[in-house]
This record gives structure tokens, sequence and C-alpha cells, in this order.
């Protein structure tokens, strides 16, 4: 019964923001251990330090985490004047139990931004993305939302083993992926640039959804 109860606080609080403006909704995939979370976090705390060195008396919504399940974390956060909401979705996959089995519907038909990530030392990582596109009914490309795309090529720092010449085959004004970046949160490297990324594109998105 708790399973069914997590269920439908997120079903509820998915459906609590359809009508919100101004509120950019993206949610992370990947297979399990690709860093994920670690990139959330890393995310968050640039944001929480901006917002405390930035902070001119306005009240602003602190960085808190809404809902965890065993397959799925909702993270919120300001920045620049922007509201995120992330849904980090889990990399194993149970069959039946993942939100992409119980809450497609719920969860994809929300999302303005999909942030796909890999790791650069897992070749794998990287020939699954097809999958999860696949399993998120993406592969077709841009859906009718204008949602935008970002991949993220995590653990730079590791040897690396899937060349920047094979991932740029995704990348470009005439491919799936709008933009790709590379990070490793472990040493701050390009959640920075990745931050950017995501802020130029929710304004863009917020742009044509006015």
């Amino acid at each position: 019964m708790t399973g069914v109860f997590q269920l439908a606080k997120i079903s509820q609080f998915l459906s609590d923001l359809k009508n919100s403006k101004h509120l950019i909704r993206m949610t992370i995939v990947g297979d399990g251990a690709v860093g994920k979370t670690t990139l959330v976090q890393a995310l968050l705390k640039i944001t929480a330090d901006h917002n405390h060195n930035h902070s001119t008396g306005h009240k602003v919504l602190e960085n808190k985490k809404v809902t965890r399940t065993p397959f799925m974390e909702i993270e919120s956060w300001t920045y620049k004047d922007l509201v995120f909401q992330c849904y980090d979705l889990a990399g194993q996959r149970t069959p039946g139990m993942h939100p992409l089995d119980l809450l497609q519907n719920h969860v994809l038909k929300y999302i303005d931004i999909f942030i796909f990530v890999f790791a650069l030392d897992r070749y794998e990582s990287f020939a699954n993305l097809n999958d999860w596109l696949r399993l998120m009914n993406l592969e077709h490309g841009l859906r009718s939302n204008n949602g935008g795309f970002i991949l993220v090529g995590n653990k730079v720092d590791l040897e690396r083993n899937v060349s920047k010449e094979l991932v740029h085959t995704l990348v470009g004004e005439d491919r799936f992926f709008h933009t790709y970046v590379e990070t490793s949160p472990i040493y701050g490297i390009g959640v920075d640039d990745m931050l950017n990324k995501i802020v130029h594109l929710s304004k863009r998105l917020l742009t044509l959804y006015d």
C-alpha cells in the first residue's frame, strides 16, 4: 500500500503543476551508476550558493526534495528568476516497477527538458541511449511540446571509452540532441556549463510557451 500511496502523491503533485507558469520541468535519465544523482546534487549546490550570495531580501524557493521513491526523486530549485523541477529517474529497471512503466503519461507529458546522461568510461551506457529513447517514446525526435534535449557525457575525469566524434553524431541542429556537455561533478568540471545550457534552453522554451 505504501508504494501505491507514493505513486498517488506523485500523480497528484504533477497534476497540480500542470497549469504552473514560468516553471521548467526536466527529467534526467540514463543507465544506473552513470552519475545522474551526483549531477543533480551538484546543480543544487551551485544554485543554492548563487541564491545565498545574490540574496536581495526577497523570498525565493528553497532547494527542496519534494518526494522520494525507490525509482524517482523530485528536486526543486530557483536560479536566475527561473523555477526548476527535476525528476531524477532510476537507472536500474525492475520490470513493472519504474516510473516509465507506472507513470509514463503522468511524468513525460509535463517535461520541458530531457537530459540524457551516459558515462564516458562506459561505452555500454552510451549505446543504451537508444533504449532509453525508445522506452520514453522519443526515438523519433522532438515531440509536439517543443521540449529540449541535452546530452551529458559524465565522468570525463576517467579513461574515455566513447570518442567525441561518436558523440557528435547525435548532436547538432539537425540531430536529436540540441547540445552536449562533458562533466565531472567530483572535480567541478562542466557543471556550470551544464547549468548555463539548461538556463539558455529554458528561456527559449518559455518564450515559445508565452
